[in-house]
């Protein structure tokens, strides 16, 4: 059997299925996961043997999975970590293309975009994980938007830091995930940021162009967060541009940031106090 624990975030939880769903068909095991809603092919059955013991747990980041798949032993898989390396799905995007079909619920709430831009802040910025605003500017000058064709997706479109964009005149869209997923998938031209909420658009979707940061810190470095062990970009497909250093905040955008992470501490707070559901929007 193998179980799937998800962690984190709906980009994240992908990775997860995935991972999951790989070892569970080829080593012929049943699959215990939760459906991801915002795609009704995750409810489909696995069928296959189940087994109680012994577990193997994967963790982190790196598995061995040729090891993995070698070993037939009857045995439970439980997958409790995170598995963002591009190399575990690059030969099976067709079967993955297959499990991540969106929910047609979702609302497509306007055309496909000219160019869609990706930008993570609430929980990047405190970190130093925000590429610069140079890296935005760099790509949307290479790709030549026509006028009104820039969308923002983002997490917090009230943020300061917008006004940055002002001559780009871009409109927002914020709204549920699977929502903002879809239309990233959608858009003809796709700029991403360092986070797995636009890397899964990058790969469903058939995108003419995808510009990402190649960044020197955060989430997806070398040398950063991750130690090397996150890798996504695909540089047969990407145009990479290089980030050496974070974006740093205007004093009003420090300030706004501030008032953030004061409201995530306080809903956290009431979060355990009281039980409620109450999350923040991190993509």
């Amino acid at each position: 059997m193998v179980e799937v624990r998800y962690q984190g975030g709906l980009g994240n939880n992908m990775f997860q299925y995935c991972l999951g769903r790989l070892l569970a068909e080829d080593l012929g095991f049943v699959l215990r996961a939760q459906p991801i809603p915002e795609f009704p092919n995750t409810s489909q059955a696995v069928q296959g043997a189940r087994y109680d013991a012994p577990e193997q747990i994967l963790g982190g980041q790196r598995i061995d999975l040729p090891a993995i798949l070698a070993d037939r032993s009857p045995r439970k898989i439980v997958l409790d970590g995170w598995f963002q390396h591009y190399a575990y799905y690059r030969e099976h995007l067709s079967r993955i293309r297959e499990w991540f079909v969106f929910n047609s619920s979702i609302p497509v709430p306007v055309a496909p975009a000219d160019v869609a831009v990706h930008v993570r802040r609430t929980d990047y910025v405190p970190r130093r994980w925000t590429v610069p605003f140079s890296f935005y500017d760099a790509a949307l000058e290479r790709l030549r938007p026509r006028p009104g064709g820039v969308w923002i997706v983002t997490d917090d479109a009230k943020d300061p830091y917008f006004r940055r964009f002002r001559r780009w005149k871009p409109k927002f869209l914020s709204g549920p995930p699977g929502e903002d997923m879809l239309f990233l998938t959608r858009a003809r031209n796709l700029v991403l940021s360092p986070s797995t909420f636009s890397w899964w658009p990058a790969i469903l979707g058939t995108h003419e162009q995808i510009i990402c940061p190649d960044a020197a810190f955060g989430a997806w470095s070398k040398n950063g967060a991750s130690n090397g062990e996150v890798d996504l970009i695909d540089r047969d497909r990407f145009l990479c541009v290089t980030c050496d250093m974070p974006d740093t905040p205007t004093p009003s955008e420090r300030q706004y940031q501030l008032r953030r992470y004061l409201h995530f501490r306080a809903v956290r707070a009431l979060r355990n106090r009281l039980g409620l559901r109450l999350q923040e929007r991190l993509r």
